[in-house]
């Protein structure tokens, strides 16, 4: 990585965290991309060079915190040694204590509860959630394939209660912090009915 790629990673890094910070205290319209970088120590045009508006700005705070896990799981799948159960365990606990931890799904949560009022956000945030869905259903699908998923549900919907237990553990931790994110890994545990091939 050159200089200039380091400085441009270091802004949009730093814009980041101050549209977290923001966005998080204020809300998503009330804050504006003046705050955003006034906040962060830079001009608009330092915002300009790396996000088109405020939406597609918004869009990459849910999808950094997130992606990986779909990343992980892409790169699992291109293996011909694969252990797919426990992948799926570890990257599942990594995923719902990051994403919380770097502010992605709380930005999810703020996106869903004001996609009603903007129609930009809620057709991106259609689109990136079809788009994980499809890619986690493909995922369950290769697992009951191998014996590792029990459940009697179709692969899309156990996709879709993934996802809704993902969101929903994260709203009740939000509210109140005694509630344990990781929690939602043994519900999925059961809802998937998930168990080691090797060990029938």
């Amino acid at each position: 990585m050159n200089l200039y790629q380091k400085q441009s990673e270091d802004t949009i890094n730093k814009l980041m965290q101050s549209g977290i910070e923001l966005f998080s205290k204020q809300g998503y319209s009330a804050t504006s991309i003046d705050q955003i970088v006034k906040h962060a120590g830079y001009s608009k045009g330092g915002f300009y060079a790396h996000f088109s508006n405020k939406e597609e700005f918004f869009l990459k705070l849910i999808k950094e915190g997130i992606d990986f896990f779909f990343e992980d799981l892409q790169a699992v799948l291109n293996k011909k040694d694969r252990d797919l159960l426990n992948v799926f365990l570890q990257y599942s606990k990594r995923l719902l204590n990051e994403a919380y931890e770097k502010g992605s799904s709380p930005m999810l949560l703020q996106g869903c509860m004001i996609s009603n009022e903007l129609p930009q956000i809620k057709e991106m945030l259609i689109l990136q959630m079809e788009e994980w869905r499809t890619f986690l259903t493909h995922f369950i699908q290769e697992m009951k394939n191998e014996g590792i998923v029990g459940s009697p549900l179709d692969a899309r919907t156990l996709a879709t209660a993934g996802m809704a237990l993902f969101n929903g553990f994260n709203v009740q931790h939000f509210i109140d912090n005694r509630i344990q994110i990781e929690d939602a890994v043994p519900v999925i545990i059961e809802l998937f009915q998930l168990q080691d091939p090797n060990k029938k």
